[in-house]
Parts: C-alpha cells; structure tokens; sequence
C-alpha cells in the first residue's frame, strides 16, 4: 500500500517539476518595404513559469508591457536591450515597442488560460484607436482566435 500511495505522490507533482519552457519573440525592424516595425511571432500561448526572450537587434527597439493582468507586474527593456520576461501570472499581456507603436509595432503573450479577456479587449480597442497611426488591422486575428477558444 505504501508503494501505491508513494508512486500515487510522484505521479501527482511530476508535472510540477517539469523545467519551464523557454520562448522567443523577434523584434523586427524591416523585412520588406511592405513589413516593417513587428514582432515575430505578435502572439504567443505559453504556461505560467515560461520564460519569453524578445530578442532586439536593432538599437531603435524598447520593448515594453503596456497591458497586464492583474497582479502582474509590469516590465521594460532597456533601450536596444533584448530582455528576458518569466510569466507567471495566468492571463493576457500586451507589450509593444515604445518607439514604435505607432506603426502598431505590438503583440500579445496569453499564459495559461484568457482570465482577462474582456478587459483586454478593451483596452487594446481604446490603446490601438490611440496609439496607431499605421497597420490598425494588426493583432485582429489574435482577438478572433481567443474568442473562438
């Protein structure tokens, strides 16, 4: 019985003690005159405790957090900087390029489960009425897909 219930634990907190995935988002500068100023992937789906480097190769690039759920805390690279983010708060966090989101340079990070979809929806609306000069279209599949989930 002893056996049953130890093999019972392990199967239990095996999860717990997988390593956490690692992620990589670009931050890309030009591709072609018609693909400028995004990020690579725009969305990502990973679970609470993976890791997200964004990776900046132009010195023009900051990316930053500018919505998160709640009790995340928010986060900015340094000018240039590529940056490492560990999420681990379940819920939708939109990020941009500070120099860049004007040319709707931005994406979407899902971890876990959509807690804060509503809310997220409509701060990205108002945030994209806003802060968009160019691609207004942008991140629209992203919203499509969560709906449907």
């Amino acid at each position: 019985m002893k056996i049953v219930k130890t093999a019972v634990f392990f199967i239990a907190i095996l999860p717990m003690l997988a390593p956490a995935a690692e992620h990589q988002i670009n931050a890309v500068g030009y591709r072609s005159p018609y693909e400028l100023m995004f990020f690579e992937p725009d969305f990502l789906r990973v679970e609470p405790g993976d890791s997200v480097r964004i990776v900046v190769t132009d010195d023009d690039h900051q990316p930053q957090s500018v919505f998160i759920p709640e009790g995340a805390e928010h986060w900015q690279a340094e000018q240039g900087q590529s940056t490492t983010v560990t999420f681990t708060q379940e819920g939708i966090y939109i990020f941009d390029c500070v120099y860049h989101n004007v040319m709707g340079m931005a994406g979407v990070v899902l971890v876990g489960r959509p807690v804060n979809l509503e809310a997220a929806k409509a701060f990205f609306d108002d945030y994209r009425n806003r802060t968009f000069a160019l691609n207004k279209d942008r991140l629209d599949n992203v919203w499509t897909g969560l709906e449907r989930d």
